[in-house]
């Protein structure tokens, strides 16, 4: 409500006397409002700022699992095109004693293998022996040589699951009949392409809420419920270094 204020002014004859002038201020009322005005303000900012880093994370999110898997699949195809690579002889590209359902183990000569080590003084000399396998451990596909004491190097990300199918030329026209899962008792000789599919993750939560989901790779149906986005990258590829 308005207040009285004593303020000193001059009159006419350059005297300074008292005077009283009404001086406004806020009510309660007027106060609670501007405080509700300013929380609604307030809670707006915040509100739109939460917004924008979860869809930033969830960018953020879908773009590595894309360049992980996509990446992944180039690595692999890469190194499982050199297989059976041997200008010299005919050499089978799996060896299907070090192979298995979520691991491949490949031979071609190179002078190097995954791991950048000279195959000059590996057990197989001058062929490269290269293991890609799923390490649950560390959520990873790695590249392994064959010599003694080598690392196992990850070249994938980000991977929650990985499964290889063999392509079984079974009526020697070099093209397969049929992708079958990892047998011990399949023929070297018949195995002429590979098939091979990860599910790859976001590499942490973006989602608001748990959401259930089933992921097929290759012959495996993999349930999901959390807040993990998830996808499945795969390719095939044909060994046309052993024709």
């Amino acid at each position: 409500m308005p207040v009285k204020k004593q303020i000193l002014v001059k009159n006419k004859a350059g005297e300074k006397q008292a005077s009283f002038a009404l001086q406004a201020g806020f009510t309660l009322v007027e106060l609670m409002i501007a405080m509700v005005l300013g929380l609604i303000i307030i809670a707006a900012v915040i509100n739109m700022y939460v917004g924008s880093s979860r869809s930033s994370a969830y960018t953020q999110g879908l773009q590595t699992m894309q360049e992980n898997g996509r990446y992944g699949v180039s690595v692999l195809r890469r190194g499982l095109q050199l297989a059976g690579y041997s200008p010299a002889e005919r050499i089978d590209p799996v060896d299907v004693a070090a192979s298995g359902e979520d691991f491949i183990t490949v031979r071609m000569r190179r002078p190097y293998d995954c791991n950048g080590a000279d195959t000059a003084s590996s057990p197989d000399v001058g062929f490269a022996v290269n293991t890609y396998a799923f390490d649950a451990a560390s959520s990873t596909i790695t590249c392994k040589g064959d010599q003694a004491g080598a690392p196992a190097m990850p070249i994938v990300e980000g991977v929650e699951q990985f499964r290889v199918l063999y392509g079984l030329d079974t009526d020697d026209d070099d093209t397969p009949e049929q992708f079958m899962a990892f047998n011990s008792d399949m023929p070297p000789r018949q195995i002429v392409a590979v098939r091979f599919a990860m599910l790859v993750n976001s590499g942490r939560e973006i989602r608001n809420e748990n959401t259930r989901e089933e992921h097929v790779v290759l012959d495996s149906v993999n349930p999901t419920n959390d807040r993990f986005a998830r996808s499945v990258f795969g390719s095939t590829v044909l060994f046309r270094n052993r024709l």
